[in-house]
Protein backbone atom coordinates (compact mmCIF):
# COMPACT_ATOMS: atom_id res chain seq x y z
CA UNK A 1 0.00 0.00 0.00
CA UNK A 2 1.11 3.49 -0.58
CA UNK A 3 3.11 4.99 1.71
CA UNK A 4 0.96 8.29 1.29
CA UNK A 5 -2.00 6.42 2.01
CA UNK A 6 -0.82 4.66 5.04
CA UNK A 7 0.54 7.67 6.63
CA UNK A 8 -3.15 9.31 6.09
CA UNK A 9 -4.91 6.25 7.40
CA UNK A 10 -2.75 6.48 10.22
CA UNK A 11 -3.97 9.59 11.03
CA UNK A 12 -7.65 9.11 10.92
CA UNK A 13 -7.13 5.80 12.91
CA UNK A 14 -5.39 7.46 15.54
CA UNK A 15 -8.07 10.13 16.11
CA UNK A 16 -10.27 7.04 16.93
CA UNK A 17 -10.82 5.76 20.77
CA UNK A 18 -9.08 2.56 20.47
CA UNK A 19 -6.59 1.57 23.04
CA UNK A 20 -5.09 -1.68 21.21
CA UNK A 21 -4.20 0.56 17.97
CA UNK A 22 -2.77 2.79 20.27
CA UNK A 23 -0.64 0.08 22.52
CA UNK A 24 0.82 -0.94 19.08
CA UNK A 25 1.53 2.32 17.71
CA UNK A 26 3.36 3.61 21.49
CA UNK A 27 5.19 -0.18 20.80
CA UNK A 28 6.81 0.83 17.52
CA UNK A 29 7.21 4.54 18.22
CA UNK A 30 9.53 3.01 21.16
CA UNK A 31 11.24 0.89 19.16
CA UNK A 32 12.00 3.85 16.01
CA UNK A 33 13.14 5.77 19.42
CA UNK A 34 15.36 3.38 21.17
CA UNK A 35 17.30 2.14 17.65
CA UNK A 36 17.68 6.10 17.03
CA UNK A 37 15.38 6.13 13.71
CA UNK A 38 13.23 8.72 15.41
CA UNK A 39 15.15 11.99 17.61
CA UNK A 40 13.58 11.48 21.38
CA UNK A 41 14.67 15.20 22.03
CA UNK A 42 12.66 16.60 19.64
CA UNK A 43 10.01 14.19 20.66
CA UNK A 44 7.62 17.69 22.34
CA UNK A 45 7.79 19.39 18.96
CA UNK A 46 7.37 16.52 16.61
CA UNK A 47 6.03 13.43 18.73
CA UNK A 48 2.29 13.71 16.23
CA UNK A 49 4.59 12.54 13.74
CA UNK A 50 6.39 10.30 14.94
CA UNK A 51 3.48 8.85 16.21
CA UNK A 52 1.51 8.67 13.05
CA UNK A 53 5.06 7.15 11.09
CA UNK A 54 4.98 4.23 14.04
CA UNK A 55 0.71 3.79 13.18
CA UNK A 56 1.44 3.61 9.15
CA UNK A 57 3.63 0.73 10.06
CA UNK A 58 1.03 -0.73 12.33
CA UNK A 59 -1.19 -0.48 9.53
CA UNK A 60 0.78 -2.02 6.93
CA UNK A 61 1.34 -5.18 10.19
CA UNK A 62 -2.81 -5.07 10.06
CA UNK A 63 -3.41 -5.38 6.62
CA UNK A 64 -0.35 -7.47 5.99
CA UNK A 65 0.57 -5.20 2.87
CA UNK A 66 4.05 -3.57 1.85
CA UNK A 67 4.72 -0.40 2.72
CA UNK A 68 5.01 1.10 -1.23
CA UNK A 69 7.81 3.66 -1.59
CA UNK A 70 7.13 5.17 -5.16
CA UNK A 71 8.75 8.43 -4.99
CA UNK A 72 11.59 9.73 -3.25
CA UNK A 73 10.71 13.61 -4.44
CA UNK A 74 10.05 15.78 -1.14
CA UNK A 75 7.87 17.99 -3.47
CA UNK A 76 5.28 15.02 -3.54
CA UNK A 77 5.58 14.28 0.23
CA UNK A 78 5.00 18.01 0.80
CA UNK A 79 2.13 18.84 -1.72
CA UNK A 80 0.19 16.13 0.42
CA UNK A 81 0.66 17.75 3.90
CA UNK A 82 3.29 15.20 5.24
CA UNK A 83 6.93 16.01 6.70
CA UNK A 84 9.78 15.69 4.51
CA UNK A 85 11.60 13.73 7.04
CA UNK A 86 9.62 10.87 6.33
CA UNK A 87 11.83 9.70 3.99
CA UNK A 88 14.78 10.00 6.08
CA UNK A 89 12.81 8.23 9.05
CA UNK A 90 12.21 5.31 6.16
CA UNK A 91 15.72 5.26 5.18
CA UNK A 92 17.00 4.68 8.77
CA UNK A 93 14.17 2.15 9.30
CA UNK A 94 15.95 0.13 6.41
CA UNK A 95 19.33 0.92 7.65
CA UNK A 96 18.40 -0.83 10.70
CA UNK A 97 16.69 -3.28 9.44
CA UNK A 98 13.51 -2.48 10.77
CA UNK A 99 12.32 -2.33 6.79
CA UNK A 100 13.53 -4.77 4.05
CA UNK A 101 14.00 -3.09 1.10
CA UNK A 102 15.88 -4.78 -1.98
CA UNK A 103 17.85 -1.35 -1.94
CA UNK A 104 20.13 0.08 0.79
CA UNK A 105 17.37 3.08 0.42
CA UNK A 106 13.50 3.06 0.95
CA UNK A 107 12.43 2.86 -2.12
CA UNK A 108 9.68 0.06 -4.18
CA UNK A 109 8.09 -2.00 -1.84
CA UNK A 110 9.46 -2.40 1.88
CA UNK A 111 8.29 -4.89 4.41
CA UNK A 112 8.50 -5.33 8.10
CA UNK A 113 11.52 -6.43 9.38
CA UNK A 114 11.45 -8.95 12.04
CA UNK A 115 11.77 -6.81 14.92
CA UNK A 116 8.67 -5.16 13.84
CA UNK A 117 6.84 -8.62 13.37
CA UNK A 118 7.64 -10.00 16.35
CA UNK A 119 6.43 -7.37 18.48
CA UNK A 120 3.48 -6.73 16.56
CA UNK A 121 3.04 -10.65 16.77
CA UNK A 122 3.21 -10.59 20.59
CA UNK A 123 0.77 -7.70 20.80
CA UNK A 124 -1.88 -9.27 18.37
CA UNK A 125 -2.38 -12.91 20.67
Amino acid sequence: MNVLKLLNDAELKLLEANPVFNDKAETVLAILRSKGVLPYRRSTLNGSLHKQVSAALVNAYEANTTIDVTTRRAGTLHEQGHSTKVLTYLDDMVKHGLLVSQTKKAEGKLVLGSLLNTYLDALQA
